[in-house]
């Protein structure tokens, strides 16, 4: 069984380009570049390599080895300038085959697929792309996008991101290959990783404020940075988190392959986010997935060192993808496979009507997730494996949906009465006294009812 392990590496911006291993302290940045933070056009001295006026960025062409000098020379001018740091998709492969899907056995979707398919929900998978050029495919593509300005436009080279697209809406009951967890849903590929599987927090911010813009519900990113450079704050990423947290559209987010058992990885550390650990077929914690502060949930991510359920084959996540040799059905596994689980169950509640805000969406699956480990919430599984037809019933039965607050009205269960200066009861990210700070004001909403847009 060939198995390919991949890890965090700092591509070298030197004459010979290689590849280079960051060291255990300084988190891997893309040499040779700085993200300038703010819709900054000419910068005497600097040339700009790339422009994102949405997302308020611009990427800088230095030095390679000055970015350290660079920045504090810049900052000294009152520019607000950064490394561009980098992430990496989280997975592990096998040879191809084609088999049932047990992962999805165990977040109850046959119970789940009776009251939703995630039909007409848009899901940005932030990855290395899509080919959608299989017998299989995904159910439908909109607003495809590239953030790397590669002439490939979105397309996959590395299979990844197709693989990840595929757990959320491969197509189903067609007769052919696998089924996708959320099928009725259509797939936004936005092209952040390259086909090596990295990608910069700027073209990573860009995606996001890009699958915003462009109608996504929900975003999964099958990335980050590792999770022992203890990183839970990023400057270039972190406005981007809280644009699309302002704007109602969740964000899922791995946790993370690096085993380890203190935090998970940035950017599902961020507070905003969902951070999905990886369970093997038994329910149990994979090796490989980190722990700790910042875990939320688990769901299915695979082990491809056994067979447990004997079927004759490792116990991966299996879906559509392609190597050189062409498509056919693989087993991955990674935290990588288990985030597309639960972005795909965040799909199937937002069609359903259970849930659409991403403070909604996290309690209707935190509250209803199957518990692991220890009793209640643990830095080992988080609330516990995710279990997408309960999820659908919240609202009904042990867990209930945002009730009045006394005897007033409190329609977006914000906890705060319409009768009490609730200025909009219909957005639950607004009320009086709402934190407007590091939100943007392009959001066009007065959220702290101050009668000012983001004052």
């Amino acid at each position: 069984m060939k198995q390919w392990l991949y890890v965090f590496m700092l591509w070298s911006a030197g004459l010979t380009g290689g590849w280079t291993f960051a060291s255990a302290e300084v988190p891997p940045f893309q040499q040779g570049e700085l993200v300038i933070v703010g819709n900054v056009d000419v910068i005497p001295g600097y040339t700009a390599k790339r422009h994102f006026p949405d997302a308020g960025l611009t990427v800088l062409t230095v030095t390679p080895g000055s970015e350290t000098r660079e920045i504090s020379r810049l900052r000294g001018l009152g520019i607000e300038a950064h490394l561009n740091r980098v992430a990496q998709k989280f997975v592990t492969t096998s040879d191809p085959f084609s088999s049932y899907q047990w992962h999805f056995d165990s977040v109850q979707a046959q119970q789940a697929w009776t009251l939703s398919t995630g039909e007409g929900v848009v899901v940005a998978i932030l990855d290395t792309g899509l080919n959608s050029g299989g017998p299989d495919g995904v159910n439908c593509v909109v607003s495809p996008a590239s953030m790397l300005g590669n002439p490939s436009g979105f397309t996959d080279g590395d299979g990844h991101g197709t693989h990840v697209s595929g757990t959320v809406a491969q197509k189903t009951n067609n007769g052919v290959g696998v089924a996708g967890l959320a099928h009725g849903s259509c797939i936004m590929p936005v092209k952040v990783l390259s086909d090596e599987g990295s990608g910069t927090f700027a073209d990573i911010a860009a995606g996001i404020v890009y699958a915003v813009d462009h109608g996504a519900r929900v975003i999964n990113m099958s990335l980050g940075i590792s999770a022992r450079y203890g990183i839970t704050h990023d400057a270039v990423m972190d406005p981007a988190l809280d644009y699309a947290y302002a704007a109602g559209v969740t964000v899922v987010a791995a946790a993370g392959n690096d085993g380890f058992k203190k935090n998970v990885s940035y950017p599902a550390i961020y507070d905003t986010t969902l951070a999905v650990g990886a369970t093997d077929y038994r329910n149990t914690l994979a090796r490989y997935s980190n722990q700790g502060t910042g875990l939320d949930l688990v769901a299915p991510g695979g082990n491809l060192s056994t067979d447990a359920n004997g079927d004759g084959y490792a116990d991966g996540v299996l879906q559509e993808t392609f190597d050189s040799s062409g498509f056919g059905y693989w087993f991955y596994q990674g935290t990588s496979m288990a985030s597309p689980h639960v972005t795909a169950i965040v799909a199937l509640l937002i069609a359903h009507g259970t849930a659409s805000s991403p403070d909604d969406v996290k309690s209707a699956l935190t509250q209803t997730a199957l518990d692991l480990g220890e009793t209640g919430p643990d830095a080992k599984y988080g609330y516990g494996l995710i279990q997408a037809y309960d999820a659908l019933q919240w609202g009904a039965g042990g867990t209930s949906l945002p009730q009045p607050v006394g005897s007033c009205t409190d329609l977006d269960g914000d906890g705060v009465c319409a009768e009490e200066g609730d200025c909009d009861d219909s957005n639950a990210q607004v009320y009086p006294g709402f934190n407007e700070k590091g939100r943007r004001s392009r959001d066009g909403l007065d959220n702290d009812c101050n009668g000012i847009i983001d004052g």
